[in-house]
Parts: structure tokens; C-alpha cells; sequence
């Protein structure tokens, strides 16, 4: 009997394969581990034991532990000692215990002072975590009768002053977040330093799919899939064209046909200048994308039509982004990896679609930006009016026989973020912009159009600064404010942060 080993995703079939993580992996790793350290200080207990002290200040301890689960309980595994820590022994014990459980990252809660060799043992045994200082009181605000028993309670910032200089003078890193136990912005704050923290993570178990190459004559996208990798954390599986067009030949008229008319419902739009035709080949595209995400279980494409995907399938590939982010996997044009990584970190932070675009044209009596690509944007999330969304020809037309297939619309009004991640040679940085997208005319150019006004500066200031920077011919596009987000994550990766 012939031996069955396990092959390679290059030449296996469907089903696993010895060089890719599977899904069902990944859908099982654990949640962000946060180890929870409210610490108090043993000197103060024997001091006033009638005064009612040591209770108060358990008690704010306690309180901080509980507002933890309340609003983190459900998205990441905390873990919290089962006594208070106010004791270098202790200290020590939850070190050990911190260490046995894997934690990813710590918050420190000096829940008033405490001298800073205490919460140090407690780390020592965790010499790379990130470290987050709660800078806390029970309340936002002092009272004009307070006695000494009181400022004791409340006087957790000398012990956090001290650690923090403490930390300085070794070189140990920190984060810091101010706020009191009822202060609702301050647990927000902490809520983004660990959805960033999480991002870090699932980002090393982030799979893109590369179809084909970097389009010819983009120097300024080419990207070494070790410094992505080394960086950032997803792995790059090159996928060849191959991969693609085995499954696309496989594909039953009866599938593409129940494919067409699913695409027609959502995009119940008016269809004008193709042929049913053209349809069914950039339907049969998007239909074989979407197989080829599902059978190698990736996070990311990026899919060199063109010249490339185009030729082999005489068929428009604009469709087929459309197709894979509907089934939840970020895509780019034309080998763009790094922003392939900046979608998919847009995408985590806003839980919303971002959009994939290039610089395209300026206007001064608008004073706005066009931005605009080919390739299919989801029009019912995006578009100012459903009812002017057409389904065109696609505006490019590459090496595809027929017309191609795109949707045309205006973007909505509303406020935005631009980022794009930057191979540059001091190192990898993160541009970032605010402004506004306005809602203008359509114009019959067969692609979404998103033009985009800077929050202070003129269209042309802002040009001058963003070419002199020195940028990438593409970007990427969310609605709302995520600037604080983005530096947050940035500043925990090690990227030099340009805004503009």
C-alpha cells in the first residue's frame, strides 16, 4: 500500500497541507492573556488599624478588579491573583503565577502608595511583556475635609511617580493611562491599549495570499516579504497563477450561474454599457477568488490583474476585491503588501471596510482630492446614493476580452482617516491624515470616487506635503477618526509616525 504523506499547499489538494497553519488553528488560539496586578502596601495596615484604612483601600482594589471584568471580562483572558498583593513575597508568588499563565501584557494598579521594589518583583519574571501603569484614585475629586488617613488612600501617584522613574533609569518600558476608578475615558484608554496589543497578535497569524507580482515599474511598493513578516507579523504565501486558474476551470456553469444572479441581488443596480457576458466571466472570476481564499484559508490577497490574472482568464478582475471582502478578506492591487497589512489593521480598529486607493487628481475650486482605483468597492457600504450606483464597464481595460465589469458611484460624506504604511530607507513609518470626504457630483468615470477634503490644509499645501514627505502612490481610506488608534499601535510596533 502506497505510503499517504502530507504535501505541500504548492501541489496538495484540498484538505491540510504541512506548510500553512490552518484555519481552525487559528480560530482556536486563546484570547489576549492581561494579568491584573492591584497592589497596596503592608507598612500602612499596623499605622491606624481603628481607622478603617486598610478596608477603604482593598476596597478600591477590589473595585478595580471588578471594572476590569466589566469591561474587558468578555474580550480578553484576565488573569487576576485570588489575593491582594502587598508584600514582596506576594509579589513574588504573582510573578510566578503570571509567568506559568503566559500572560501577553500586565496593568498595574497602585491603589495608593507603595514602594516601587514591590510591583518590580513582580515583573522581573516577565522581562518583555508590555506594561501598562494605571495611574488611579478612587474618585475624581478631593474633598476640603480630607484627613491624613484619607490622602493615604489616595495617594497611589507617589508610588506611580516612583516606579515610572524607576523604570526610566532602567530602561524598562511603559505605558501610561490617568484616570480615577469612575472615570469612563480612562478604561477606554486602556480598552485601546489592548485592542492594539491584540492586533499585534493576530497579526502574526495574519496568511496573505501574493497572486503573481508587483506590477512592473512600482519601485515604490516593492516589499521584502521577510521585513513584513519581521515587522509587522503576517506570512506571505506566494500563490501561483496556477492555484487560481485550476480552480476557475473547475468551475460548473450551474455555480456561476447561481453566482450571477446572487451578485445581481447585491447589486441591484442599473447595468449599462456590458453584456451578460461580461458578467458571467467577472463573475466566474470572483467566484473562483473566493474558492481559492477558502481553500488556503488566507486573511489578505493581493492580486496582480493586469498583465497577469487578465491574460490567463481574459476576464476583468475588478469584481473579484469585491467578491473576497465579502467573504472577510482584505485585499490590494498590484503586489501592494503593505497596505494590504494597513486594510487589515483598519479594518481590526474600526471594525469597519476600509478602501484601497491611489492619489489620484486635485481640484481647487473644491479644494478636495480625487481618490479612486479600479476594482469593485462595496457600494452599499460606501456610496452616498444607492440609487445613482451604476454597474459599468470596468475603467481600465487590460488584457480582457469584453468590457469588464465595475460600479461607479460617489463616496458619502463624512469623516475620515488616511494611512498607508511606508517601506522607506530610515525604516518603516506610518503616514496618517484627517480630513472629511465631501459628497460631489458623480462623475461617468466606471469607478467608485472618493474625494477628500484635508481637515486644515489646502489641497495644494497638503499635495506639497505629502509628496515632499515621500509616499507610496497608494493609500488607504476609512470612515471615522482613528488617527489616536493607528499611533497607539505604531508607537507599540516601533514606527516612526508622520501625520499630515
Amino acid at each position: 500500500m502506497e505510503n499517504q504523506f502530507i504535501k505541500s499547499f504548492e501541489i496538495a489538494g484540498d484538505g491540510e497541507v504541512g506548510d500553512i497553519v490552518s484555519k481552525d488553528r487559528k480560530k482556536a488560539r486563546g484570547k489576549l492573556k492581561v494579568g491584573v496586578l492591584p497592589l497596596s502596601w503592608f507598612e500602612w495596615w499596623p499605622m491606624y488599624p481603628e481607622s478603617g484604612l486598610r478596608e477603604s483601600i482593598l476596597a478600591d482594589s477590589d473595585r478595580f478588579v471588578e471594572r476590569m471584568q466589566e469591561k474587558f471580562g468578555d474580550k480578553y483572558d484576565l488573569v487576576i491573583p485570588n489575593e491582594h498583593i502587598d508584600t514582596l513575597n506576594k509579589a513574588y508568588d504573582v510573578g510566578e503565577y503570571f509567568k506559568r499563565e503566559g500572560i501577553d501584557a500586565i496593568i498595574i494598579d497602585e491603589s495608593t502608595y507603595i514602594t516601587d521594589f514591590i510591583p518590580i518583583q513582580a515583573i522581573d519574571a516577565l522581562p518583555d511583556i508590555p506594561v501598562i501603569l494605571f495611574v488611579t484614585q478612587a474618585s475624581d475629586n478631593l474633598w476640603d475635609t480630607m484627613c491624613n488617613t484619607d490622602v493615604i488612600r489616595y495617594e497611589g501617584l507617589v508610588g506611580n511617580t516612583q516606579l515610572a522613574g524607576a523604570f526610566k533609569k532602567m530602561g524598562r518600558k511603559y505605558r501610561a493611562v490617568v484616570g480615577s476608578l469612575e472615570d469612563e475615558e480612562a478604561f477606554a484608554e486602556i480598552g485601546k491599549h489592548l485592542s492594539a496589543l491584540q492586533l499585534i497578535s493576530d497579526l502574526k497569524y495574519m496568511d496573505i495570499g501574493f497572486v503573481g507580482h508587483t506590477f512592473r515599474g512600482m519601485y515604490d511598493i516593492e516589499v521584502d516579504k521577510t521585513k513584513i513578516k519581521g515587522v509587522f507579523g503576517p506570512n506571505v504565501l506566494y500563490l501561483d497563477v496556477t492555484h487560481l486558474i485550476d480552480i476557475w476551470n473547475a468551475l460548473s456553469e450551474d455555480e456561476i450561474s447561481a453566482y450571477v444572479e446572487q451578485i445581481k441581488c447585491e447589486l441591484p443596480y442599473k447595468f449599462e454599457g456590458i453584456d451578460e457576458e461580461d458578467v458571467r466571466k467577472s463573475v466566474s472570476l470572483g467566484l473562483a477568488v473566493r474558492k481559492l481564499i477558502a481553500k488556503f484559508g488566507i486573511d489578505g490577497l493581493t492580486l496582480l490583474g493586469q498583465h497577469h490574472v487578465e491574460v490567463a482568464t481574459r476576464a476583468s478582475a475588478d469584481l473579484s476585491f469585491y467578491c473576497a471582502e465579502n467573504d472577510g478578506c482584505m485585499t490590494s492591487h498590484e503586489g501592494d503588501l503593505a497596505n494590504l497589512v494597513m486594510k487589515y489593521i483598519l479594518n481590526h480598529i474600526s471594525g469597519d471596510l476600509p478602501v484601497f486607493l491611489e492619489w489620484s487628481a486635485f481640484d481647487i475650486k473644491t479644494d478636495t482630492l480625487l481618490l479612486t482605483h479600479h476594482g469593485v468597492v462595496d457600494p452599499k457600504i460606501h456610496a452616498a446614493d444607492q440609487n445613482k450606483c451604476r454597474v459599468t464597464p470596468s475603467p481600465e481595460k487590460w488584457d480582457f476580452t469584453g468590457h469588464g465589469m465595475s460600479v461607479e458611484y460617489m463616496s458619502k460624506s463624512g469623516k475620515v482617516t488616511l494611512a498607508c504604511l511606508i517601506d522607506a530607507k530610515d525604516g518603516w513609518k506610518l503616514l496618517l491624515s484627517g480630513g472629511e470626504c465631501l459628497e460631489l457630483p458623480q462623475a461617468p468615470s466606471f469607478a467608485p470616487q472618493f474625494r477628500f477634503k484635508h481637515e486644515s490644509l489646502s489641497v495644494k499645501n497638503y499635495l506639497k506635503q505629502i509628496i515632499e514627505e515621500g509616499v507610496a502612490h497608494h493609500v488607504c481610506l476609512v470612515y471615522g477618526d482613528y488617527r489616536e488608534d493607528l499611533k497607539l499601535w505604531a508607537q507599540y510596533t516601533g514606527l516612526n509616525i508622520v501625520e499630515i
